[in-house]
């Protein structure tokens, strides 16, 4: 299985782009084990890490929005 690390690069490399977070797959995962995950990875990475399923939906649209402000100002603008 490939790395986070060369994962990340590799799509820095060829997408010509930045990542902007990460995204947990918490299966067989207790909430305690993937909380530090998000921690870990967190240092680890210098990036946000979310897991979608287990962590408020604010958490995702917080890293999205920080990366795109233009979103954000776009979703204020809807109220």
């Amino acid at each position: 299985m490939p790395s986070i690390a060369s994962e990340i690069n590799l799509i820095e490399t060829f997408s010509n782009t930045n990542v902007i977070g990460l995204t947990l797959n918490h299966e067989d995962m207790s909430l305690d084990e993937t909380r530090c995950a998000i921690d870990t990875y967190t240092t680890e990475f210098g990036l946000p890490v979310t897991d979608v399923l287990s962590q408020p939906v604010e958490h995702l649209l917080h890293i999205v929005t920080s990366a795109f402000p233009i979103i954000a100002s776009k979703l204020a603008e809807k109220g």
